[in-house]
């Protein structure tokens, strides 16, 4: 069972999940699907007691649980927030009542440590994440704590949490990809944040690596190396556009305005970037991804072929 479904990230995973032999899938989200794929797609919001009965009716040997996305441009701050939380309390609850589940792997965010000046410069899994927080990084924590206390309950089951660097690439369309495809790119002046991200195929691969080969724990997952945002900006062929801050956030309102819904947690991350450490992936999980973080950005640019595109 695939939760998030209808995300980019759900529906490139559920293609792979697809082209592998005796695997079913069983799609779920209550949104429309932005990728096309042969599964049955069901319409279930997964904070509905509905969805509860459906789950426990299905009866799956695997659980990948993408909903821990930031929905707010979709369904507004409050209730992108509640249906994150409110919505992990009724899945966890089903999950802890099916007896058939052996693996369970849920999409986390880099964005549990937050950003801020005071953080250490590199990220582990035990780093404590800064108190002051947006709602999206409330959200993952508190899905995260839900998920532990789960585990907890369920030591026959294996759990997976995967802190994932933010996905970039041409296909995706999340909020870092359309920011830096922008011609003009408005930055905070006088700050040059240290990034970290991972392609989007990369992305679907770990998860995928995730299902077929199950290890317990939390890993930070992102592709080797770091960049400057200038750098990427850069490497991208765009032009920076320095603005205070005041200007910086009205220029985002109106960007915002225009159709690109960028969330308040994606200024933080504009401001004082995000570094983790990335050695339990390699070495306890087991994968590495196929690209740099300096591949990634030249493959979101149309600047290199992205592994697996023709000739």
């Amino acid at each position: 069972m695939v939760t998030g479904a209808a995300t980019w990230t759900g529906g490139r995973l559920i293609q792979r999940l697809e082209g592998q032999p005796d695997v079913e899938v069983i799609a779920v989200d209550e949104l429309r699907p932005s990728v096309e794929f042969s599964s049955p797609m069901h319409e279930l919001a997964i904070d509905e007691l509905e969805f509860a009965h459906f789950f426990l009716d299905a009866r799956p040997h695997a659980l990948v649980h993408l909903q821990a996305v930031d929905r707010a441009a979709i369904l507004g701050r409050e209730k992108s927030h509640s249906r994150v939380v409110m919505g992990a309390h009724g899945l966890f609850g089903a999950l802890q009542r099916c007896t058939t589940v052996e693996t369970v792997v849920m999409k986390s965010d880099s964005a549990f440590y937050g950003s801020g000046p005071r953080q250490p410069s590199i990220l582990t899994e035990s780093t404590e994440p800064r108190r002051t927080a947006s709602a999206h990084t409330r959200s993952i924590r508190d899905i995260e704590e839900l998920l532990a206390e789960v585990a907890g309950d369920l030591p026959a089951v294996t759990f997976t949490t995967l802190r994932i660097a933010p996905i970039i690439g041409a296909e995706i369309g999340n909020p870092i990809s359309r920011y830096l495809q922008l011609p003009v790119v408005p930055t905070l002046l006088g700050y040059d944040p240290r990034m970290q991200v991972i392609f989007e195929e990369d992305a679907v691969s770990a998860l995928l690596h995730a299902v077929a080969r199950p290890v317990s724990g939390t890993f930070n997952i992102a592709a080797d190396g770091q960049l400057y945002l200038s750098r990427i900006l850069r490497l991208g062929r765009r032009l920076a556009q320095p603005l205070p801050a005041p200007q910086h956030r009205a220029t985002m309102r109106a960007l915002r305005a225009l159709g690109n819904p960028f969330p308040g947690n994606l200024e933080d991350y504009l401001r004082n970037g995000r570094v983790m450490d990335t050695t339990l992936m390699k070495e306890s999980f087991g994968w590495k991804p196929k690209l740099t973080a300096r591949q990634a950005v030249l493959a979101s640019y149309g600047r290199v072929r992205s592994p697996g595109t023709s000739s």
